[in-house]
């Protein structure tokens, strides 16, 4: 694991960290956000840094343009994909995404990683940034039962990460302290709201916030064909009773943002497929098209009644999948 000593390229990394464009909460969470963003700035910074890296970002097609009208309904276009690459060796396994206002992407890895992604016009344009997440000591996350982030949700440059073996969400205060946050405790594994035994590998891979503004995890684990979605309180608390979404055979609930919802499907037959569902309707994305390992979801409602949906994969760090970025545009409904 790589140790850092300066922190001014901290400052420059996490500067994009303005405010998402989660819809205005009825839910007042200033208070208890406050004691996290807190909790998370260390009195005495212990020097761990983003490494800046180049990103490479090569165009990809999603398919000829009869596949592409044929599987994409009419309200969505697709407006680019890039697989990305770097030769930092750290870099991929990219899960839960987010947007931040400032022009770039933030996503974590399932090696314990934050990853901005900046871009120009929507674009990625090269530049990039890692720095290791950090428990409440300031310790580097290290080893999968401890590391394995996969579900982000973002407000306000506070960062709430869902990992997956060692089940839990840790809050990070990337706006005040940037790479140096520390990762609070704000909810464990809501086992009465789920009722059933959650798999290592079947965590919170789906995270964002509901209408009221509460944070809510969503499972892979999959009950009577249906994914549970856990609500938990302002102070971490699961107190209501889990929602249970409807998934389709084969498939499972992997991310949320903004009222959409991804799901992923793989078997060696047909290969990955995904299903985006959302408020201006669902897309399909399986072969012919190129498809990989669509796990992180992050939606941004534009001017003129469209929306955009950032899509990015995990490369499970084989060279078999790849770490895409796609770019789809839905028209809202009249």
């Amino acid at each position: 694991m790589k140790r850092w000593s300066a922190i001014s390229s901290a400052a420059l990394l996490f500067a994009a960290c303005a405010p998402s464009t989660t819809p205005t909460k009825p839910l007042d969470t200033s208070v208890t956000e406050a004691t996290l963003r807190a909790a998370s700035c260390a009195d005495e910074p212990q020097g761990y840094d983003p490494s800046p890296i180049v990103l490479t970002h090569k165009a990809v097609r999603l398919g000829s343009e009869k596949e592409v009208n044929t599987a994409l309904p009419e309200p969505v276009k697709f407006l680019g994909g890039w697989h990305l690459t770097s030769t930092d060796p750290e870099f991929g396994g990219l899960s839960g995404l987010a947007i931040l206002e400032a022009g770039a992407l933030l996503a974590v890895s399932d090696k314990g990683y934050s990853v901005v992604i900046r871009l120009s016009e929507n674009i990625p344009n090269g530049a990039a940034g890692m720095v290791p997440l950090l428990d409440l000591d300031g310790q580097v996350l290290t080893g999968k039962a401890d590391g394995d982030a996969e579900g982000l949700a973002y407000r306000d440059g506070l960062a709430y990460i869902s990992f997956e073996r060692n089940h839990r969400i840790l809050a990070y205060n990337f706006r005040g302290c940037s790479g140096l946050a520390r990762g609070v405790p704000f909810a464990g594994l809501a086992k009465d709201q789920i009722g059933v035994r959650i798999a290592a590998n079947d965590g919170a891979e789906a995270l964002d916030f509901g209408p009221d503004g509460r944070v809510r995890a969503g499972y892979e684990t999959i009950i009577d064909g249906r994914a549970p979605i856990v609500t938990f309180d302002t102070d971490g608390i699961a107190r209501d009773a889990a929602e249970f979404i409807h998934v389709e055979d084969g498939f499972k609930l992997v991310g949320a943002d903004a009222g959409y919802h991804l799901f992923r499907a793989y078997d060696r037959e047909q290969g990955n497929r995904n299903i985006v569902t959302g408020p201006n309707g669902s897309f399909r994305l399986a072969p012919p098209l190129s498809v990989d390992n669509f796990e992180g979801i992050a939606v941004m409602p534009r001017p003129y009644d469209t929306t955009l949906i950032y899509l990015i994969s995990d490369d499970n760090f084989s060279g078999r999948q790849r770490t895409l970025l796609y770019l789809f545009e839905v028209a809202d409904p009249a």
